[in-house]
């Protein structure tokens, strides 16, 4: 293999600067390397830039040429003899790779934004696990991109492969913070998924920052104040009387089923006769694709049974999430406790002739319960309640979580309750060992 450099004198005094790489009979190719020198300062021998060139030049444009014919035979040895194509533009493709250009439809070969644009782009088709990724996941992407456009919007930078390290990590986080008022666990889902985007920008080839590796390159996060509705508050909201009002009615029987079946909104929403039998609900999870079989509760069989065998009418998740906070509040679910719920920030106040600016965001503090009630509160209620009188791996059964820290996650015990749990696990012993010898004494 031979590599050899030359300028082609012609009426511009600053040429282009060529490459010529051969190997034998079998590899012939020449391409512009993109650089351009004096005429006068080219040394056609040495194939090199003449030491009475201005000094930065130089050095710039020899060191290059000395990396790019390094680059090319390791390139070219690699991909021979793993018998890959070689093609016509072969040397004009890595000359390019070399310097980190690219054409208007090979951007993502350079730029991260490009890249994640094109990963999205493609995420319809692609596969996780063996499974296609869910429009939720998708949709989650697009914010974080979305995100990161306005990232670059606001520092004025298209950012590279090798721009997603450290120091980038640190100035987006500042920016989620202090710039869109975003919270840790909202900033260390994007996090997240540029760690899995840079991991798969590596396996493809492509030069990607190794910091994205580093132990402090790590998605942020805060302990959730999720809450959970305990047996007696179920029971509460089951027993109440909504027969004057149907909307509440049927949002609270919709309730009761997520309380009861641990199932997620994508899931009891669009529960229908075909996943019901006697004693079971079956059904194929939406974000998972998980199929799961719950004993029908008997609250469940109660609800069903006054609506001779039919399910609640189904609403949207936006109504759902509004209804069920009327419902809590309506059953008197009034304890204060600490939390976080999404309130309007007002950015811009209303003008004669501009509107309200706004955002939402979570914020924390201390509400009355019934304010903090979601569609989460179904799932997170369904595995606290359980936990500890079945096991572990029964309820990740219904559940559907794949790991007992996903699953754990979701306990939202209180330290006061956990203690309460293990003083009654000791008067049970007690009363038993005290059975036990009142046995022993009669025999």
């Amino acid at each position: 293999m031979k590599v050899r450099y030359f300028v082609i004198k012609g009426k511009n005094q600053f040429p282009p600067i060529y490459m010529r790489f051969w190997n034998g009979r079998q590899f012939d190719q020449k391409a512009k390397t993109g650089l351009s020198v004096d005429f006068d300062n080219w040394n056609n021998t040495k194939q090199q830039v003449r030491a009475k060139a201005d000094e930065t030049q130089r050095d710039f444009i020899n060191n290059n040429l000395i990396d790019l014919e390094k680059y090319i035979i390791q390139t070219y040895n690699i991909e021979y003899n793993s018998k890959q194509y070689i093609g016509k533009d072969w040397l004009k493709i890595n000359i390019d790779k070399f310097f980190g250009r690219a054409s208007t439809n090979e951007q993502y070969k350079i730029y991260f934004l490009d890249w994640v644009q094109k990963f999205i782009d493609e995420a319809p088709i692609r596969l996780h696990k063996g499974k296609p990724i869910s429009k939720r996941t998708i949709q989650h992407y697009t914010t974080t991109i979305n995100k990161l456009k306005d990232f670059e919007a606001s520092k004025k930078t298209r950012l590279r492969f090798e721009n997603i390290d450290l120091k980038f990590y640190r100035a987006f986080v500042d920016y989620c913070r202090t710039v869109e008022n975003l919270g840790n666990n909202t900033i260390g889902g994007y996090i997240t998924n540029f760690k899995m985007w840079c991991k798969n920008i590596e396996l493809e080839g492509y030069p990607i920052n190794p910091q994205y590796k580093h132990s402090d390159f790590s998605a942020i996060q805060n302990e959730t104040k999720d809450v959970y509705l305990n047996e007696a508050e179920i029971n509460k909201v089951f027993k109440h009387d909504f027969k004057d009002n149907l909307r509440l009615s049927n949002t609270r029987d919709l309730f009761i089923i997520g309380l009861r079946t641990g199932l997620r909104i994508s899931d009891f929403l669009r529960l229908d006769q075909s996943n019901l039998n006697d004693k079971n609900i079956t059904i194929t999870t939406f974000k998972t694709g998980q199929k799961v079989i719950i004993p029908i509760h008997t609250q469940i069989k109660e609800i069903l049974d006054k609506r001779n065998g039919e399910l609640p009418n189904t609403i949207s998740d936006q109504k759902f999430n509004e209804y069920v906070k009327e419902v809590c509040q309506t059953v008197g679910i009034n304890e204060k406790v600490e939390g976080a719920k999404m309130n309007k920030i007002i950015i811009k106040e209303k003008t004669d002739t501009t509107p309200e600016v706004s955002i939402h965001r979570k914020q924390s503090g201390t509400f009355k319960k019934w304010e903090l009630i979601s569609s989460h509160t179904c799932r997170r209620s369904f595995a606290t309640n359980l936990y500890g009188k079945l096991p572990n791996k029964t309820i990740m059964a219904i559940t559907g979580h794949a790991t007992e820290t996903q699953f754990l996650s979701y306990i939202k015990i209180t330290n006061s309750e956990f203690a309460d749990i293990l003083g009654a696990h000791w008067d049970n012993e007690d009363k038993e060992q005290k059975t036990k010898n009142n046995n022993l004494r009669v025999i």
